[in-house]
């Protein structure tokens, strides 16, 4: 999409504004300013103790874990297990909600007597889930408990496997199952169909947390201990996109406390290797900040490197883990920045058909290709597919947009894959190269029917147009009431119309790649206001000084210090979309 493109070229729906007299009466009722109660409603809460519940997420509101099925088989046989001194194996998944879950439960049962051992699976060597490697390491160690963690619900061929080894397997994950489940002996799943846990949208952590509490209560020890591991949780939730609601935003809401609280050694020496002075302050801090870096190791390496650095209580040994990780990140920096230069060069010169970006290139590094996919959506909306390819395969990943699902496009292609899995939004997939091209035709294809041959245009949801006279530092503190935000309950969009930039746009930050503007009302007495719009420099040259144009945002608060002067604290807005001005304002 050209700049020029970007200034028009996208809808902008506004969410329907609530009934007055319903904003007044929870006013009212829940003590609320007129801003926060219109969100509220908006988001679907409307009675004043539900209001409250989600202001104040309480660890007193989550359910009992031994609601979930096969809760009592799981932890008695752990209670046996840590009784018995047996070798247990904690294994799970490369990314941060494995890897947290895993650090989470080893350093919880070690600390209740438990005897036991961490294991990732190598990202490109095993692949993702339970690996035959993996229970032959089991087997050939004399453990005779392995727990899954964010994973084993499809590892059917290994779990047998173990079975067959005489290792009991206890899972716990969130992956929606198929009809038939695997062989284990529990299965811990709340999307189960037969599973009665009223919360279905738990992390991979979240469910290795409910084991844990239940532990806790077979045991007769304190509450307190197992709420300490909610820092991982948390981090688990930011990372893995999982919906904050219900007992994800009570666990995420305490696990952010607990994060700047006390942070494990692993954590602080994480944040200093990354030059950042303080912990995670919300959920988009653990995205922007943790996330990426935890995931760097099994990017880039080996993720066992983070549950090392998760479990660590030497600060020296932390520091050390923590550097290498860090200079991983930069190494997945740097490729990401070459492979995402090389994608968008060949989508420049290369045909792929006008309802995907289809790349791909010799060797491109795996750890990589679902960012860059993200990358190639920014600059051109169509879902996008990076491949690399090795040895006569290409694999890769696939990432979509609103309003098209991209599993269900690649189920229509399936003949010519060799491998694929995901959901809606992003999935994995495997082919030859000599059935590139009729993909390319038949994906195009398939996706086009989902859309009734209609482009995608990026989607720029609101939740109500406001006037600059609004916007202040009281307006921010109220929306933090509404904290943590994410998937299920996002940051609050706001429109400002018929704006004008007081001086000329500029560009900041490497390569001028960010867009800074300070707006005004042209009617209003009002202070102006300044904007960044993130990734948006391109937009700079195409708007003019005085120009009318409209802008979507979210608030934020901005403190800095200028030389030789006291710290400054001043609202900010951060650029979602810029437009031409429109005369009228019928979005809906």
């Amino acid at each position: 999409m050209t700049a020029a493109q970007q200034l028009n070229d996208s809808s902008w729906i506004v969410k329907q504004q609530p009934n007055r007299q319903e904003v007044v009466q929870l006013m009212k009722n829940a003590g609320l300013t007129p801003l926060v109660a219109s969100l509220l409603i908006q988001r679907g809460l409307k009675e004043p103790e539900e209001v409250l519940g989600f202001l104040n997420p309480a660890l007193s509101a989550m359910h009992h874990s031994m609601l979930m099925k096969d809760m009592l088989e799981a932890v008695n046989r752990l209670h046996q297990a840590i009784e018995d001194e047996e070798r247990i194996l904690i294994y799970g998944d490369y990314d941060v909600d494995g890897t947290t879950s895993v650090a989470m439960v080893a350093s919880y049962l070690e600390g209740v007597g438990g005897q036991v051992e961490t294991y990732i699976p190598h990202r490109y060597n095993e692949g993702y889930g339970v690996s035959m490697e993996g229970v032959r390491y089991a087997s050939e160690n004399r453990f005779s408990l392995m727990i899954t963690l964010d994973c084993g619900t499809k590892d059917f061929e290994p779990l047998a496997d173990a079975a067959e080894r005489g290792i009991d397997v206890i899972i716990c994950d969130h992956h929606l199952p198929e009809s038939k489940l695997p062989a284990a002996y529990a299965i811990l799943n709340p999307k189960r169909s037969d599973c009665p846990y009223p919360f279905k949208e738990l992390s991979g952590c979240g469910v290795a947390f409910k084991l844990l509490q239940s532990l806790a209560h077979l045991m007769d020890l304190p509450e307190s201990g197992i709420y300490e591991e909610l820092d991982l949780v948390a981090i688990s939730i930011g990372a893995d996109l999982v919906e904050l609601k219900g007992e994800n935003r009570i666990m995420a809401s305490q696990g952010l406390k607990q994060l700047r609280k006390r942070q494990r050694p692993g954590i602080l020496a994480l944040l200093r290797a990354a030059d950042i002075h303080q912990a995670p302050q919300t959920i988009r801090d653990i995205s922007f900040t943790l996330g990426p870096r935890i995931n760097a190791a099994g990017r880039m390496d080996h993720a066992q490197r983070v549950v090392d650095l998760l479990i660590e209580k030497r600060e020296s040994r932390a520091a050390e883990v923590a550097r290498e990780i860090e200079e991983m990140n930069q190494q997945r920096r740097q490729v990401d920045e070459k492979t995402t230069a090389d994608a968008l060069a060949q989508l420049e010169t290369s045909e792929t058909g006008p309802f995907v970006n289809i790349v791909h290139g010799q060797d491109w590094h795996r750890g990589v290709v679902g960012i860059v996919a993200s990358r190639m959506i920014e600059q051109r909306y169509r879902p996008s597919i990076v491949l690399s390819e090795e040895d006569g395969q290409l694999i890769g990943s696939a990432r979509s947009v609103d309003g098209i699902d991209i599993h269900r496009a690649l189920e229509d292609c399936s003949d010519l894959l060799q491998q694929f899995g995901g959901h809606t939004m992003a999935a994995g997939l495997s082919l030859k190269v000599e059935h590139l091209a009729e993909f390319k035709i038949r994906l195009n294809e398939a996706i086009a029917k989902q859309t009734n041959d209609v482009l995608p245009k990026p989607i720029v949801r609101c939740d109500r147009e406001v006037q600059i006279s609004e916007l202040s530092l009281e307006a921010w503190k109220e929306l933090q009431q509404l904290e943590p935000f994410g998937p299920g309950n996002p940051t609050p969009v706001f429109i400002l119309r018929n704006v004008v930039c007081v001086r000329r746009p500029r560009t900041i930050g490497n390569q001028g790649r960010h867009l800074k503007i300070t707006v005004k009302d042209p009617e209003g007495d009002f202070p102006t206001i300044d904007a960044i719009g993130w990734n948006m420099g391109e937009l700079a040259p195409h708007i003019k000084q005085d120009m009318p144009i409209d802008i979507a945002f979210t608030l934020v608060k901005n403190t800095w210090k200028p030389r030789g002067w006291q710290s400054r604290t001043e609202l900010n807005l951060h650029l979602k979309a810029i437009r031409n001005a429109r005369v009228d304002s019928s979005e809906a």
